[in-house]
């Protein structure tokens, strides 16, 4: 089981993800993509619908680490040549949340074959204004989330999922004051996994007693503050 993150995740994170069984894929940067997220993997890619969405230049650069990703993920590959750049909102085309039936988006932001393919393949849109949106959203189970973001959440919840929302901060991202709880978590089987010490969060035991009430065990990677990744995608 391949997890793709962030090139600069912590060594902690790295080793404790092998030792979980996983292999780490630390993706390279996109040069186009400001320093401090160059190398998000939720900035990078799409995994959704059997397929592995990114950008052409990108795949490019980064041809045999994206053929083996989909190759080991039985995905097929579409690639954009929308506008990608530092500046926002071309900086995110990629960053969408998929959950069983959902895809969370900001439907002006994304890219447009995303939408496509959602509609395609009967997917429900959920439209909201935050354009880093997969940033913002930690899975705990198909039908619900953990976010930071007030907008998220009523357009979550409208659609019958269930939100737990959190204080905002209290998550590395260098060089800006703070990141996200979706870019520094991923969910896998039955675990949802935290780049850092969940505990050190002020709503630590709210988060755990909502993931294990949608079934599943919240896994620390490291004992330290938690740091935004870009998210784990395992593939």
């Amino acid at each position: 089981m391949l997890v793709a993150v962030d090139q600069r995740a912590r060594a902690d994170i790295v080793s404790a993800l092998r030792e979980k069984g996983f292999e780490p894929i630390l993706m390279p940067p996109a040069p186009e993509l400001a320093i401090g997220v160059s190398s998000h993997t939720d900035m990078l890619l799409f995994v959704g619908f059997g397929r592995l969405f990114c950008h052409a230049s990108y795949y490019v650069s980064n041809k045999e680490l994206i053929d083996r990703i989909c190759k080991e993920g039985g995905l097929e590959l579409t690639l954009s040549s929308e506008c990608f750049t530092d500046k926002y909102p071309s900086d995110v085309l990629f960053n969408a949340c998929l959950l069983k039936d959902f895809v969370i988006c900001n439907k002006k932001t994304v890219s447009s074959l995303i939408l496509a393919s959602a509609k395609d393949n009967g997917y429900t849109i959920i439209d909201v204004p935050q354009g880093y949106t997969k940033c913002s959203v930690c899975i705990a189970s198909d039908g619900a989330i953990l976010t930071a973001d007030t907008a998220i959440a009523k357009a979550c919840k409208a659609h019958n999922i269930d939100v737990l929302e959190i204080h905002e901060g209290y998550v590395s991202l260098p060089p800006y004051n703070f990141g996200f709880i979706g870019g520094a978590s991923g969910t896998y089987g039955n675990e949802v996994y935290f780049c850092g010490n969940i505990d050190l969060h002020p709503d630590a035991k709210q988060i755990k007693e909502f993931i294990q009430k949608h079934g599943k065990t919240a896994v620390c990677l490291s004992q330290s503050q938690l740091q935004d990744v870009g998210s784990l995608f395992f593939i």
